[in-house]
């Protein structure tokens, strides 16, 4: 699929369901981010270590049916470096990928299961780099960075996760993993608080960094679909 059928699907999509095309089912939360070095391979946005409070959001795909497994998102409002407009922040998207396959979306049932894969690779200068989450009960292999490890207990489905947060916060660990080297662990994301339903809108494509951008063909399907649903959304 081209990038121009891409936004028209999405376009399309997005105007029937009158909102978001992909990952409409999701919960936005409060999380508290804590860098752990920096600066972080190619994530000029966590360059300064500390802790920061952020805004992140688990989602479905919407692909499947409320019950059956589904891609699974993973947003987050990365502090400073990003345009204007967003002010000043950066959007990183996670979804959950296939083990092994970190470029090819993975359905689950479980939101503590990962892996989580920014699925495109970014580029940093002339250095391929790509995102991971893992649950904190998981962790990159060293043989294979992306190895899923299994076991979960948040069930894929929105009303199982308030309840969840309810008992305790998720908790996942941010890897960078420049083309060819090992994943270096950057930062922990512990997501805690759901906050009022409102619209946060996540765009990886608007509010990424210069030195951080989206890179391949998946990039380019990304960024249409992107715009596609910014145009076909009714606000």
């Amino acid at each position: 699929m081209s990038e121009s059928a891409a936004s028209v699907v999405a376009r399309l999509v997005a105007a029937l369901r009158r909102g978001r095309a992909l990952h409409r089912d999701g919960l936005t939360v409060a999380a508290t981010l804590v860098v752990e070095r920096g600066p972080a391979p190619g994530l000029p946005a966590l360059a300064d270590t500390g802790s920061y409070e952020v805004v992140a959001r688990l989602s479905r795909g919407g692909s499947l049916p409320g019950p059956l497994p589904d891609v699974l998102g993973l947003a987050l409002r990365l502090p400073g470096g990003g345009p204007p407009h967003a002010g000043g922040h950066v959007d990183l998207l996670l979804s959950t990928c296939v083990p092994g396959l970190p470029w090819l979306p993975g359905p689950r049932g479980d939101f503590s299961a990962g892996p989580y894969s920014s699925l495109a690779s970014y580029r940093h200068g002339s250095m391929p780099v790509r995102i991971f989450a893992y649950p904190e009960r998981d962790g990159p292999d060293p043989d294979d960075p992306v190895r899923d490890k299994g076991a979960g207990g948040v069930p894929a489905r929105i009303g199982a996760l308030r309840r969840a947060l309810e008992r305790g916060p998720l908790v996942f660990r941010l890897l960078a993993a420049p083309a060819g080297r090992r994943p270096v662990r950057v930062a922990t994301l512990r997501v805690h608080t759901p906050l009022p339903d409102e619209d946060v809108t996540f765009d990886p494509v608007l509010n990424s960094h210069p030195a951080l951008r989206p890179a391949g063909w998946l990039a380019r399907l990304r960024r249409g679909a992107y715009r596609g649903s910014r145009a076909g959304r009714v606000r």
